[in-house]
């Protein structure tokens, strides 16, 4: 009992450790830009560039509190969950309108594979932001002039959802650690591009409430493929 007492307090303490190092960073953009701004007059173009960088770096915190808050109901057991009947074709179909917008923006192609209508039970929302989490990551990390493609298929009564692009690969030692929450394979980037390293922990969590699970294969280079296997109803 006072064994997993300690391993709990621990596990807190790294928690609470990370998402502060994670708000740290946007927080000091925030002050640096609001203390250069106020130092000196500066034309109105470079108070709206403050204002914007500003705004940017708030929306990156809101994000990962939002995310906190996410994962914190779930240890507590406290998130509110709406189970109903989903026609899991027609919601892939639905979030693939909206994959397809932004993959023309970065000049990515998006193919959208076969789409059955297989029946299960979830709660819609959580579902819906766990396939688009995977899209939004295969297209962050996809260079211009690659693929993201979606498609659906069924085995054993279990729906398989790949979510598969052709970007940069996740190297072989990191792909045992890509689901641990505050894990990025590449700080830098992740940063430059708004991730903290807690979306592929939640799409874990939401696979796992719906009975499921997330696998990826990967390859340095060539591209990765998410999987989700969640049962039928």
């Amino acid at each position: 009992m006072i064994d997993r007492l300690e391993r709990a307090f621990k596990r807190q303490q790294q928690f609470t450790g990370d998402a502060s190092h994670e708000l740290r960073t946007p927080l000091a953009v925030i002050q640096a830009e609001a203390t250069l701004a106020l130092q000196k007059e500066r034309e109105a173009g470079e108070y709206r560039e403050s204002l914007q960088t500003i705004s940017e770096e708030a929306g990156h915190m809101a994000s990962i509190i939002e995310k906190l808050l996410t994962l914190a109901r779930a240890d507590s057991g406290t998130e509110q969950l709406m189970f109903e009947e989903i026609d899991l074709g027609k919601l892939l179909t639905e979030i693939a309108a909206d994959a397809e917008v932004l993959c023309q923006h970065k000049g990515l192609s998006f193919q959208l594979g076969e789409v059955p209508g297989l029946t299960l039970k979830g709660d819609r929302a959580r579902l819906r932001e766990l396939f688009l989490n995977l899209l939004d990551n295969a297209i962050k990390y996809t260079p211009a002039g690659g693929t993201v493609s979606l498609s659906l298929r069924e085995a054993e009564r279990m729906a398989t959802v790949d979510v598969r692009d052709t970007g940069l690969g996740i190297p072989p030692e990191h792909v045992p650690h890509i689901f641990e929450r505050f894990y990025r394979v590449d700080k830098a980037r992740s940063r430059a591009e708004g991730g903290a390293g807690l979306g592929l922990a939640i799409c874990k969590h939401i696979a796992e409430i719906h009975g499921g699970r997330i696998e990826v294969q990967s390859e340095a280079g060539k591209g990765s493929t998410f999987s989700v296997r969640l049962p039928l109803s």
